[in-house]
């Protein structure tokens, strides 16, 4: 359920929409970043609940997570904290609009 801070706020599903059906059009990293950022705004203003974010994040995961992670934290992770969230790999994972892994980027 979203919080309604703000008048005109799209549902969570409107979201999951926009996002599946512009990975659609353009699967790239540069949007599933655009949309990370977006998403993170939303949660960060107070705009949709921690869970709505997890199931929505979930759809642009692979890029970024190092990034989205610092933005949250407001300074650089560790090698600890990376390797610990399973950043530490050579290659991040792609994922389809539906969740689904791709492979190495």
């Amino acid at each position: 359920m979203m919080n309604l801070m703000m008048e005109n706020c799209p549902t969570e599903e409107e979201i999951k929409n926009r996002i599946v059906r512009q990975l659609n059009w353009r699967n790239t990293e540069s949007v599933s970043l655009i949309w990370q950022g977006y998403l993170a705004a939303l949660l960060e203003w107070g705009l949709i609940e921690v869970q709505v974010y997890d199931r929505l994040s979930i759809l642009v995961r692979g890029v970024g997570e190092k990034e989205i992670h610092e933005l949250f934290l407001d300074e650089p992770i560790s090698a600890e904290y990376e390797s610990e969230i399973g950043m530490g790999r050579s290659g991040e994972t792609a994922t389809s609009p539906e969740g689904q892994s791709e492979g190495n980027i």
